[in-house]
């Protein structure tokens, strides 16, 4: 009976050196076995109802510091926990803990989400970087076929036909330049005096087709590019809410 109050007198000096709201000492059963903390009501409340669960709540989310003069453990909350609602209620500690843990568990899935989203537009990127070419061949294929039956319908020899748009061709996969607007005004004439049918000109159709294809190409970028900043928007929040104050 002696050893008993002896015991707990020695528990109330301990306790009566807390600092900052920790009026209590508690000892730990599951994260430190046989350790002493200085803690506040509520945190001793949590680890009484709550177990191991509770007092892995306290173990994260207290100070840790070391008393100087106990040389015990400190599971005061910090600054920016004052003055909360958690402090002196170990249930709504325990809820404010958890709740922490379930933000936490679902900035890990945004992250998760973000980073399948960045990966399947990455995949999306190269497939349009693929596509693109594939369209861009089609339309100068359908170009050469225009030639052959402009220059077999006016007798213009191809070469002349393709003169004033190939070097455009071959360097930007479009034909839209000045210059190159410029040399289809000359081959025009001569296309339209001898074959009505060539009143657009190969060139304009040329341009019209490599510039709906880079048109459609652009607007794609755009829109992955988009898409993607949300994504890495999306991965910026959740890693800052992981850096939060629940663990």
């Amino acid at each position: 009976m002696e050893g008993r109050t002896l015991a707990r007198n020695h528990l109330s000096a301990l306790a009566n050196k807390g600092r900052y709201g920790d009026t209590k000492i508690a000892e730990s059963k599951f994260v430190k076995p046989g350790a002493l903390w200085h803690v506040n009501e509520g945190e001793k409340k949590a680890m009484s109802l709550y177990g191991a669960e509770g007092e892995k709540m306290v173990h994260n989310i207290g100070s840790g510091t070391i008393n100087p003069e106990t040389g015990l453990e400190e599971k005061f909350l910090p600054a920016v926990m004052a003055g909360a609602a958690v402090i002196g209620a170990g249930v709504s500690l325990y809820s404010a803990w958890k709740g922490g843990k379930e933000a936490k568990s679902q900035a890990g899935y945004e992250m998760r989400a973000a980073d399948a989203g960045l990966e399947k537009l990455q995949g999306a990127s190269e497939s349009l970087d693929k596509t693109i070419e594939a369209k861009r061949a089609s339309a100068q294929q359908d170009y050469q076929m225009q030639v052959e039956s402009m220059s077999a319908q006016t007798g213009i020899r191809k070469e002349d036909l393709q003169k004033q748009t190939q070097q455009a061709i071959n360097q930007s996969g479009m034909a839209t330049s000045g210059t190159v607007e410029s040399g289809a005004s000359s081959m025009w004439g001569r296309i339209q005096a001898s074959h009505e049918a060539g009143r657009e000109g190969l060139t304009s159709k040329l341009g019209k087709a490599m510039g709906d294809i880079e048109g459609w190409y652009e607007g794609e970028k755009a829109r992955i590019k988009s898409e993607s900043q949300k994504f890495e928007n999306q991965k910026k929040l959740a890693q800052e809410q992981q850096k939060g104050l629940f663990e």
